[in-house]
């Protein structure tokens, strides 16, 4: 599907050309998706000697449906079969009410977007999530600031509510693969894409693919200890690169600067509002 989103349409024999797979395998897989409506014939193609091929092409209706959940967000997006954007939504979540809470509300908020016609069905949904994942598994694995979410079956807990194939990974990596397909990384085989918001980590990417570690942990560098006396960490720990640089960490800072006179602009900015953020 990918060969085909970006340099479709192609014919039955030139996609056999290109995907390392028996040809009687990809030729019943491609049957089987234009039964399912995610693949439309496009006509002949040209001929190469012998029986004309017929082209194949990702059809129109395609709609799948990417969901990052931050510490404190849901962003949903639904996407066409060439990952262009048909709609989009967001709002405030706290990640800690718990997978019930938030999952409930993601369907909720993917209902409403069928209800104002944006899909009719979805064939996949991607989830981001802010902590390790078994990519396999489709779970999260000890994530530092997701209490009650350890070893959850987000995977399949939207696929049985969604009837569509879901993916789960972390949300950092997920973004080093938008990077990958249509960003600065397109041309390059090794990249480590960094993350810095509510929490820090990163998305490692090793000759083309996304190297995730044994745990689903590799790119967690937000919870790497930079010093054992330091400052309390979300997680628990102390001294975490989260807890100096992290979301949270910024607005504790900047309440400091603006109370103790060494940020005027800041204190002023709390006189008015009552609260600081990271983006001030």
């Amino acid at each position: 599907m990918s060969l085909l989103r970006d340099n479709g349409p192609l014919s039955r024999a030139q996609l056999a050309d290109r995907v390392e797979v028996p040809r009687p395998r990809l030729l019943t897989e491609l049957d089987r998706m234009v039964t399912a409506g995610r693949v439309l014939e496009a006509g002949p193609a040209a001929s190469r000697g012998g029986r004309r091929s017929t082209l194949v092409q990702l059809a129109p209706g395609l709609r799948f449906a990417a969901v990052d959940l931050g510490a404190s967000s849901i962003d949903i997006e639904i996407t066409d079969g060439g990952l262009e954007p048909v709609a989009s939504c967001s709002e405030e979540a706290d990640i800690r009410s718990g997978p019930v809470a938030v999952l409930d509300r993601v369907s909720e908020l993917l209902a409403g977007m069928r209800e104002r016609g944006h899909y009719s069905r979805l064939d996949a949904i991607g989830i981001g999530l802010p902590g390790p994942v078994s990519f396999r598994e489709g779970v999260p694995v000890s994530p530092p600031i997701m209490a009650g979410w350890n070893r959850y079956p987000v995977r399949d807990t939207l696929a049985r509510a969604h009837d569509c194939p879901v993916v789960v990974d972390n949300d950092v990596n997920v973004m080093a693969l938008g990077e990958q397909h249509s960003g600065v990384a397109r041309t390059v085989e090794h990249l480590l894409f960094v993350k810095i918001g509510s929490g820090i980590g990163s998305g490692v990417q090793h000759h083309g693919h996304i190297y995730r570690g044994a745990a689903g942990a590799a790119g967690d560098i937000g919870h790497i200890q930079v010093e054992a006396e330091g400052p309390v960490c979300s997680c628990g720990n102390s001294g975490c690169l989260e807890a100096y640089f992290g979301g949270t960490a910024l607005a504790r800072d900047a309440l400091a600067a603006a109370q103790d006179g060494r940020s005027p602009a800041l204190a002023d900015r709390l006189a008015e509002r009552g609260t600081l953020t990271a983006v001030d």
